[in-house]
């Protein structure tokens, strides 16, 4: 019996798991240069439990914690079905002066944020 929860065990370790894209951006690094975000889940399809103000709260929360910014106004709020349904936030840093750079949340509808996958430009 212990063999074969451990052959089970083993092989459910070796099953690969996917992950999907969500969306991907190009931001300003520190150093001037670019940063790639890329949003990827390998949670599947989950049902929408939020509403589309309290995603836009918990969008908010994330940018400020992620990015260490002070966000400036909602800019766009969508929710898209495809690959999987989740709401594309995005805020502008305007608190000091005009639009520089736009920041993105990527938020699943029972609530959770994906933390993006950073990619530096060559």
């Amino acid at each position: 019996m212990r063999s074969l929860l451990t052959t089970l065990i083993t092989l459910l370790l070796t099953i690969p798991v996917f992950s999907v894209e969500l969306f991907r951006y190009r931001g300003a690094g520190k150093d001037g240069g670019t940063i790639e975000y890329i949003f990827e889940t390998d949670e599947p399809e989950l049902p929408k439990t939020i509403t589309d103000e309290k995603a836009t709260e918990i969008g908010a929360d994330f940018v400020t914690t992620f990015y260490h910014i002070q966000i400036g106004p909602l800019e766009t709020q969508e929710y898209k079905t495809s690959p999987i349904p989740f709401w594309l936030v995005c805020f502008s840093d305007t608190t000091k002066g005009p639009i520089r750079q736009m920041f993105f949340a990527v938020v699943l509808p029972d609530g959770k944020t994906i933390v993006p996958r950073i990619g530096l430009d060559p």
